[in-house]
């Protein structure tokens, strides 16, 4: 992983898992950092969208390569 351990842990005479990234926290890496981010992107772009269609009325994005 990110680090190495020296020594095998052991609790009550058994070896412990090392540490791992679990399903949960893929789960909550998800909920609280990606999804945030990629609304305010979108909501960003939404908000560049308008600017350039209706303030510059200038085109935007991939569709000006389309037409």
């Amino acid at each position: 992983m990110f680090w190495k351990r020296t020594k095998t842990e052991e609790v009550m005479g058994r070896r412990i898992a090392p540490p791992r990234i679990t399903f949960g926290a893929a789960i909550i890496v998800l909920k609280y950092i990606v999804l945030p981010v990629l609304g305010f992107l979108a909501l960003l772009d939404i908000a560049l969208y308008v600017y350039f269609q209706h303030v510059l009325e200038r085109c935007y994005g991939i569709l000006c390569y389309l037409s």
